[in-house]
């Protein structure tokens, strides 16, 4: 987030974001689903094993 408030992002940031803020206003588990497979958000393997 700090990159993003000294503008250090780019229009694919701000997609992300928009893209989690749709998901999350939703009813909708597999829109959720996808969202968390797009590899900037997913959980690295190392923290589940």
């Amino acid at each position: 987030m700090t990159a993003a408030y000294e503008g250090r992002t780019g229009p694919d940031y701000d997609q992300l974001i928009d893209a989690v803020a749709d998901a999350c206003s939703k009813d909708d588990l597999p829109a959720l689903t996808r969202l968390f497979a797009n590899p900037d958000l997913a959980v690295p393997k190392h923290v589940f094993g």
